[in-house]
């Protein structure tokens, strides 16, 4: 028995060795070549597996994007936390500082080209396996934002809105617009991006806190 869970984690832990090697080399060719360039052979090559393992496990090359995006959401929740152990006490720069950090991290992981392919992707294959923990992301970053407002309020007492989760909700669909913007226009810089965002975040939270005052 002691033998079989034993041959079981190693079984575990090679799978996982596997799915690491398949997506640094996905990662590796979709920033050298490009997404479109890219083949299911080329990651297998460089991972040094079968092409076939990769279509049995990912299905599709948008399954390999997705789960690549995927694989770094627990980086992403890891700064987001460390936001949240010590927030501004002003909850605009509070919440420009939770999706300065979600931009940071989006965009030293991939560049604009390969989130345009995310997106549509995640359009596209939304039903697969991939597609539903891709979405599952936008959820836990809304329970996030939902508790850091409701720590705020707790804390400094600085909102009005004690509907913290409806707030994240909404606070997260204007930060997604401007995100959407920045990776079509290729016009739009950084700074233009950012600074779009926080007067877009301004002017909602301070609706939410007309609504109801």
């Amino acid at each position: 028995m002691k033998g079989e869970v034993e041959m079981s984690g190693l079984r575990e832990r090679q799978k996982r060795s596997r799915q690491m090697d398949i997506l640094a080399s996905a990662r590796e060719h979709f920033q050298q070549r490009g997404y479109e360039s890219t083949s299911i052979e080329n990651i297998a090559e460089t991972a040094g597996v079968s092409a076939v393992t990769i279509y049995n496990h990912y299905r599709t090359k948008g399954g390999v994007l997705l789960a690549l995006v995927t694989e770094s959401d627990s980086v992403l929740i890891g700064k987001i936390q460390k936001v949240m152990q010590a927030p501004p006490e002003e909850p605009l720069t509070a919440v420009c500082a939770f999706f300065g950090t979600v931009n940071e991290h989006a965009f030293s992981y991939l560049d604009r080209e390969l989130w345009r392919h995310v997106i549509a992707i995640s359009v596209i294959e939304g039903d697969s396996q991939f597609g539903q923990v891709y979405r599952s992301l936008d959820a836990e970053l809304i329970r996030l934002l939902a508790a850091l407002l409701e720590d705020l309020d707790h804390r400094f007492d600085r909102l009005q809105s004690d509907d913290h989760l409806t707030a994240a909700e909404v606070l997260y669909n204007v930060h997604n617009a401007r995100f959407m913007e920045y990776i079509i226009d290729p016009a739009c810089s950084e700074s233009r991006r950012d600074s779009l965002t926080r007067r877009d975040i301004a002017f909602v939270m301070a609706q939410l806190e007309r609504i109801d005052s």
